[in-house]
C-alpha cells in the first residue's frame, strides 16, 4: 500500500511539472561554420614585445 501510495505521488508531481501553456522553443536556425578559420601560422607568439626564439629546422 506504501509504494502504491508513492507511485501516485510521484506521478502527481510529475504531471504537475508538465506546463503545456509555454511556446516551444526552436532550435538555432542559422548557419553552423563548420570549418572555422585555422590560424595558419602556429608558432608561439611573443606577450613580452620581444621577438620569439626561433627553433633551428633539421635538415
Amino acid at each position: 500500500m506504501r509504494t502504491l501510495s508513492l507511485l501516485v505521488i510521484v506521478t502527481g508531481l510529475a504531471l504537475a511539472a508538465c506546463d503545456n501553456s509555454t511556446e516551444p522553443t526552436k532550435a538555432n536556425t542559422g548557419t553552423v561554420n563548420k570549418n572555422p578559420p585555422v590560424d595558419q601560422d602556429a608558432r608561439a607568439k611573443s606577450t613580452t614585445g620581444q621577438p620569439a626564439a626561433t627553433v633551428p629546422q633539421n635538415k
